[in-house]
């Protein structure tokens, strides 16, 4: 039962951070298409400090134990999925948004970038390159660096690319931010499960106060003064570091709770939720365009990006289980054995979306045979 526990507010915790993300892009496209009001995206700038750095850390708390396997096995446990994942929802995005007009104005039908996509994405599914990236990197290091140094370097280049680096493509942007969450989950993987599993009345007091404190500066600044104050300074990291612990704690409180199970739930399946919701986004906005000039749709505004946000990743999971056990339309969300070669050997885990293993216990997606 204590296991159990442990991998259900892990899963809670990426529930959090898969709903913030698509509240995020909910955010964006009903802002942009004149659907939501303003302030919207100041509280996604908010955000910025708890949605992808809890998305990378709960997908490092797995990947010590994964990056000791040999490179055919993690390519067909782990990475074969990822870079499937990245180009056939790659293709499937260019399809869709060539044929449907992007109500938010963002442009995915450029050939060039389409080719250049397994080496340089430009669009939301980059969390998956930056993921087999990162898994590469933390093997290649292992037993080469010392984890303090690898910790070190990852610090100082998130708060480069936090503060003011940019390389001018969203994916490595994000891979110079977030490195480091990753490694804080592979190397204090043990530290975090105890501290979490155990929290401490003062240290959970203390987190709490800290990230608090953090937290309404940031928003302050950033509702207040100037939006990319916070970027020039490079604070975010540490900002980052206090929403993390908090969230942490709150997941696990969250998932204590019968009616929070579905939380858990979100967090077990993020994959089909990560690769399909921008298209909902997308088609939701579209369809609400259609009624702009109601009343009822202004009454809505300030509240219509969590409703396209929810209704966004319902629709994305009732997708994945519609299809999932059929022929040719399950490699959707899981990668054919042709791609990932042999089948798993004896005690091999399956691939996965997000760098946990698919045994029971950590209940991930099994990879398709």
């Amino acid at each position: 039962m204590a296991e159990r526990t442990r991998v259900d507010w892990v899963d809670g915790a990426k529930g959090i951070a898969i709903l913030l993300v698509a509240l995020a892009h909910a955010v964006q496209w009903t802002v942009l298409s004149g659907l939501a009001p303003e302030f919207w995206n100041k509280i996604n700038l908010v955000f910025i400090v708890f949605r992808m750095p809890l998305f990378f850390l709960a997908s490092g708390l797995f990947a010590a134990s994964i990056i000791k396997r040999s490179w055919p096995t993690l390519w067909r446990t782990r990475l074969s999925l990822l870079v499937w994942a990245l180009l056939l929802w790659t293709l499937i995005r260019f399809g869709y948004f060539s044929l449907l007009t992007n109500p938010a104005g963002f442009d995915e039908t450029n050939p060039f970038d389409l080719l250049l996509a397994p080496v340089r994405p430009s669009n939301g599914l980059w969390f998956l390159y930056a993921l087999a990236l990162f898994f590469m990197a933390a093997k290649l290091m292992r037993n080469r660096i010392d984890w303090r140094v690898q910790l070190g370097g990852a610090v100082v280049l998130s708060v480069l690319f936090f503060a003011r680096a940019d390389t001018g493509n969203i994916a490595w942007n994000g891979i110079g931010r977030y490195f480091v969450f990753f490694l804080l989950g592979c190397h204090l993987r043990e530290w975090i499960l105890a501290f979490v599993n155990r929290p401490s009345r003062l240290g959970a007091l203390g987190l709490g106060l800290g990230f608090a404190a953090a937290f309404l500066v940031l928003a302050g600044l950033i509702l207040t003064v100037d939006s990319r104050l916070p970027f020039i300074t490079g604070t975010l990291v540490v900002v980052s570091l206090f929403a993390l612990g908090a969230g942490l704690l709150v997941a696990r409180f969250l998932v204590g709770f019968r009616a929070m199970a579905w939380l858990a739930y979100v967090g077990r399946n993020t994959l089909p939720i990560y690769v399909v919701h921008v298209l909902l986004v997308s088609l939701i906005t579209s369809l609400l365009l259609l009624y702009r000039v109601q009343a009822w749709l202004d009454r809505l505004g300030p509240a219509l990006p969590p409703l396209v946000a929810g209704l966004a990743v319902a629709a994305s999971l009732l997708l994945w289980r519609l299809v999932r056990d059929l022929p040719v339309l399950r490699y959707a969300f899981a990668v054919p054995i042709w791609f990932a070669g042999r089948a798993p050997a004896a005690g091999e885990a399956a691939a996965s979306p997000s760098g946990e293993t698919a045994d029971p216990a950590e209940r991930m997606l099994p990879r398709s045979e």
